[in-house]
């Protein structure tokens, strides 16, 4: 059987994981500080300055996106599973705290408005992503307090360090606190303590449990475990604006909406559109201006929600665990919509049917394998897997849709070969402004840190394409769909035959190796609606078809 790959060096990285988790088991808490030394010595692609004198500030803006704005108060940070866990480890009442949030990742915190931050994970994957994301702060902050703590005009000296686009971003991340940010840097070292209250595995699968059961509890009168089973790991916006197409109704209020913004970018692109010149989606295009609009105007908000209501379109929030929204779609209900158009399907046959779509806001790495576990445990037949995420590409561009046939988890160091349910053919007609690279092959990555350029170079090396966190966790559970055991570790997996579709497709978001651009040095705007949504499209039109015909 297949014994991993050996060209793929990860001694570095491995040892680092090693280290923190190690001492976050045996001793509960550690000091960032002491992970700093194995930190830099992976030569992290994502923080390739950290060495240096100099302010990394690609790694920093990245971290800063993904870390609530009190951090420069905090000095330790709880790690923990559930309120549960919480309270049976002396803090009480913790939902009362100030909760907080990140622009870059979801995650529930809460903190405690003095220094301490509490921080719900959801698999190992959380603790990983944590422990870099907070190692790579302390360091770029310290280096910046470094060279501003002797500075008379902190703006001024900021502004000398960083070029105009740096400068502006962190501005945009900041607003108006952005004068205090930057004093509180002069004035602050930055020494975190991380303790993670409980690490085993059953508290994930106490955790995951609980997330499915408020789930199946508040849809009760569904019976959802008892129905057959669509699972989507996509978002909570694209598919339920595919089915009700609420943005067309709405046009003319969007585009004045535009307009008064004085977006010049966005104005030229949709002048563009309506021209033929630029070939995205009409439709799309309203979608994402509708996300802006909402956020000003709660009366857009209702009437959305009304007709999502009147379609049947269950939205369960994040509850006391797993901090990942999800979206309850009875088929039949689809039959009365205009979606048959769009799809150019007989929408209509699908009245009588009994399937359910379950669509999860994509988890963050392992959990994507607890998540469909636990549903593959309690639902009578799981009937197709479609997963849609964001990857970095190392033969394409940003916006172009990847769709992989072999995937490298790094967490089992399993290779597994699937067939696509989706191919080229899926977006011939809908998708235009990128490219579809099929037959690719993945990396499953642990984090976003834990990648060198040397190691990304030896996967390109072997034929991979796409990096990403998610494939090989879902990939795990899908074996045990289809074997006797839980997944094995170290093998060749032919997971061809499954009892039901797999369709994987990807947009790409960065490309770390080509052209050394990451969503630390820029941000993903328009370039993501197109490949979403023609995803979106492609996975409601895989599920229908699948439904019609059964």
């Amino acid at each position: 059987m297949y014994q991993g790959n050996t060209t793929f060096n990860t001694e570095q990285i491995d040892l680092h994981i090693r280290t923190y988790r190690s001492l976050l088991k045996s001793a509960g808490e550690l000091k960032i500080a002491k992970l700093i030394d194995s930190h830099l010595s992976m030569n992290s692609m994502l923080h390739e300055m950290g060495q240096t004198d100099d302010i990394d500030i690609a790694a920093f803006i990245y971290v800063l996106l993904r870390l609530p704005s009190i951090m420069s108060n905090v000095k330790k940070i709880i790690l923990g599973q559930s309120f549960t866990v919480f309270r049976n480890n002396g803090f009480e009442n913790i939902e009362k705290w100030q909760e907080v949030s990140s622009a870059g990742r979801r995650r529930k915190m809460f903190y405690d408005g003095n220094s301490t931050l509490v921080v719900f994970i959801a698999s190992v994957t959380d603790v990983d992503d944590l422990i870099t994301l907070l190692t790579a702060f302390q360091i770029e902050w310290n280096k910046f307090h470094h060279l501003l703590a002797k500075s008379t005009n902190v703006t001024k000296r900021t502004e000398s360090m960083l070029d105009k686009t740096d400068s502006d971003k962190i501005k945009n991340i900041w607003g108006e606190e952005y004068h205090k940010f930057i004093t509180a840097i002069k004035h602050r070292n930055v020494d975190f303590t991380v303790k993670l209250l409980a690490g085993s595995y059953v508290e994930y699968a106490k955790s995951t449990q609980y997330w499915w059961n408020h789930i199946v509890e508040t849809c009760s009168d569904l019976d959802i475990t008892n129905r057959p089973i669509y699972f989507v790991s996509s978002n909570t916006h694209s598919i339920v604006n595919i089915l009700t197409r609420f943005a067309l109704s709405e046009e003319k209020k969007l585009i004045e909406f535009l307009h008064q913004s004085k977006n010049t970018t966005l104005i030229q692109l949709w002048d563009a559109i309506n021209k033929g010149d630029f070939l995205a989606n009409k439709e799309n295009f309203l979608y994402y201006i509708a996300k802006k609009y909402a956020a000003s105007q709660p009366e857009f908000l209702k009437r959305k929600k009304s007709i999502e209501e009147k379609l049947g379109i269950r939205y369960i929030a994040a509850s006391h665990y797993l901090d990942i929204d999800t979206q309850i779609i009875e088929l039949s209900a689809v039959a009365n919509t205009d979606l048959g158009n769009k799809l150019k399907l007989p929408t209509k046959n699908l009245s009588k049917s009994r399937a359910v779509l379950i669509n999860i806001d994509y988890p963050l790495g392992w959990a994507a394998y607890q998540v469909l576990t636990e549903i593959g445990q309690n639902v009578e037949n799981v009937k197709g897997v479609y997963i849609m995420g964001k990857a970095a590409t190392l033969n394409g561009n940003i916006g172009d849709i990847l769709l992989p046939t072999t995937v490298f988890d790094q967490h089992t160091k399993n290779i597994y070969v699937i067939k696509n349910s989706f191919d080229n053919r899926d977006f011939r007609d809908i998708f235009h402004t990128g490219v579809v690279l099929d037959n690719q092959k993945t990396i499953c990555a642990k984090g976003t840190f834990l990648e060198s350029r040397k190691l990304i170079k030896a996967w390109y090396q072997e034929g991979y394409s796409i990096i990403e966190m998610e494939a090989g966790p879902f990939l795990n559970a899908a074996y045990e769909f289809v074997y006797y055991n839980r997944y094995t570790e170290n093998q060749f997996i032919n997971l061809t035959n499954t009892p039901f579709e797999i369709g994987i497709a990807h947009y790409a978001s960065d490309t770390p190796y080509s052209k050394a651009k990451n969503l630390g040095v820029r941000n993903l705007s328009f370039e993501g609606v197109e490949p979403t949504y023609a995803i979106s499209q492609a996975i409601l039109k895989k599920i229908i078809t699948c439904e019609i015909n059964k």
